[in-house]
């Protein structure tokens, strides 16, 4: 249940990590800290056309996959209210993530943690 002064949002919260280990211990982290496995999605490959899906502006979503590319993995978090993604933000600059920023989600089944 949202309390009255948390607004209730479907937001995705998206950070880039260099390497697998960093961004492991961010998910492990980020489920420490109350998000649940399905909130939380690791991508290290194949993730074109799958941001643009998710709502992510093409220029943006064209960064992340170079990113990925050269071999960093993409760390998401659905967050339910703006509490929620104050934390994953602050988790995710904890553990090393770079390029983190946020957008409104569609409607597409991606959460989880996948680790391709």
């Amino acid at each position: 249940m949202v309390g009255p002064n948390i607004a209730a949002q479907n937001t995705t919260v998206f950070g880039v990590f260099k390497t697998p280990p960093p961004a492991d211990r961010a998910v492990s982290r980020l489920t420490s800290a109350g998000f649940s496995n399905s909130d939380v999605s690791l991508l290290k490959s194949n993730i074109d056309g799958l941001l643009s899906v998710m709502g992510i502006a093409q220029n943006e979503a064209s960064s992340y996959q170079e990113y990925v590319k050269m071999g960093g993995v993409l760390l998401s978090v659905h967050c339910s209210n703006s509490l929620e993604i104050d934390r994953a933000n602050t988790i995710l600059k904890q553990n090393g993530a770079e390029h983190i920023s946020s957008t409104d989600e569609q409607a597409v089944g991606t959460h989880g943690v996948h680790r391709q």
